[in-house]
């Protein structure tokens, strides 16, 4: 993991920030590297994406005080038939993990790789 965002976790509690960087080792096997990392300080979240805006932000991860979300900018159009997503924002959806027990690896990276696809979808229209 590179550096800068160890550090950014660390800023967190222990427990987020080890669920934080777990939640990152499985979503850069399936985001990189067809995507850029970068940190948001002022939101305190990473986001994965091909662009810095709205439709080229893919996902993000956000380290709360007792827990994180992974969100997705276009998370409403996902197929989630684990139904993992929630929230009811026009296009954002997020799961919450309050610990690494709550990470399910396989479900996750299938939800990231539809995501990933989405986006690409979206892109070439």
């Amino acid at each position: 993991m590179q550096n800068d965002i160890c550090q950014f976790f660390q800023q967190f509690s222990p427990q987020v920030a080890e669920t934080a960087e777990q939640i990152f080792e499985i979503t850069q096997k399936i985001m990189l590297p067809e995507t850029k990392t970068w940190i948001d300080y002022a939101d305190k979240m990473i986001t994965f994406g091909t662009e810095k805006n709205m439709k080229g932000e893919i996902c993000y991860i956000k380290p709360l005080k007792d827990s994180v979300n992974l969100g997705f900018f276009h998370g409403a159009v996902l197929n989630d038939p684990k139904n993992l997503l929630q929230g009811t924002g026009k296009r954002l959806r997020h799961i919450k993990f309050r610990s690494k027990k709550d990470i399910d690896a396989d479900s996750l990276q299938e939800l990231l790789k539809t995501a990933l696809e989405e986006h690409h979808s979206r892109q070439s229209k």
